[in-house]
């Protein structure tokens, strides 16, 4: 039982440890009507989840389109349906250099 204990407090804390460092800084891209158009920069070795949001009620037609540049990549997630929104994660590779990816969030009614 005191290894079981041990082990525990072990993993904790290397949970606590790592924590930041792998957490993902989550950008909200809000859009009232139309193409919202955004251009978001990326660190070396940086990584960022989107959530693309319509602003109005009932946007019956809604979607997020990100562009990755030379360098990056950016998967789409999805949608999620109760909450309306689109999620895509953009990866800078480069080590060195800052990258800009552009995010178009479509919304209409």
């Amino acid at each position: 039982m005191k290894g079981f204990i041990s082990t525990l407090v072990f993993c904790g804390t290397l949970s606590l440890l790592a924590g930041p460092a792998v957490a993902k800084a989550i950008v909200g891209l809000h859009c009232e009507e139309g193409t919202c158009k955004y251009t978001q920069e990326l660190g070396p070795d940086q990584t960022k989840e989107f959530e693309g949001h319509c602003a109005g009620e009932e946007s019956s037609e809604f979607k997020m389109i990100c562009h990755a540049v030379k360098g990056t990549t950016c998967t789409v997630a999805g949608v999620s349906p109760l909450a309306q929104y689109w999620t895509c994660t953009c990866t800078n590779w480069d080590p060195t250099q800052r990258k800009n990816v552009t995010i178009d969030v479509e919304c209409k009614d």
